[in-house]
């Protein structure tokens, strides 16, 4: 089952709107949005200009479609972020990843436990340069609960 998730988004009156899905298929991997990963890019929104709002989302959209079908993304666009937590044994999972469009991140990473998937745990207003550790302990909740536990949402 695919669900479409409209963003909504109402500015002194005027409505602006964007399909943006939970789920993307592409032809190399599948990138799903975590619990609360789009009602955070709606907060993250409210600090992004209201004439640029429409083409961000428009460019985010492009990002994740561009992973979803195995396009190469660029190091400035696509940073590694920080590390996953360790597994029960210690065992090291790697690093998660931002999609990034400034002034905004989304943090994702892809997944060990469902082949060829991304998850995105959620997005932030970004106008700092280090990785926050609260950035990093909601990726982690949401790999411990999707990875260790197979929520897959």
């Amino acid at each position: 089952m695919k669900f479409t998730y409209i963003l909504t988004i109402v500015r002194g009156g005027e409505v602006l709107g964007q399909n943006l899905e939970d789920e993307y298929h592409g032809s190399s991997y599948r990138i799903v949005h975590c619990k609360g990963a789009l009602d955070s890019l709606n907060v993250a929104l409210d600090r992004v200009p209201k004439h640029k709002q429409k083409s961000f989302i428009r460019g985010l959209s492009h990002q994740i479609n561009r992973l979803a079908n195995g396009h190469k993304m660029s190091s400035e666009n696509f940073p590694k972020e920080g590390e996953l937590p360790k597994c029960n044994g210690g065992e090291k999972n790697g690093h998660f990843h931002a999609f990034k469009k400034k002034p905004v991140r989304g943090y994702c990473w892809r997944s060990k436990r469902f082949n060829n998937t991304y998850f995105i745990s959620h997005y932030v207003l970004k106008d700092y340069q280090k990785l926050k550790e609260r950035d990093t302990q909601i990726v982690a909740k949401n790999w411990h609960r999707i990875e260790e536990s197979g929520d897959e949402f």
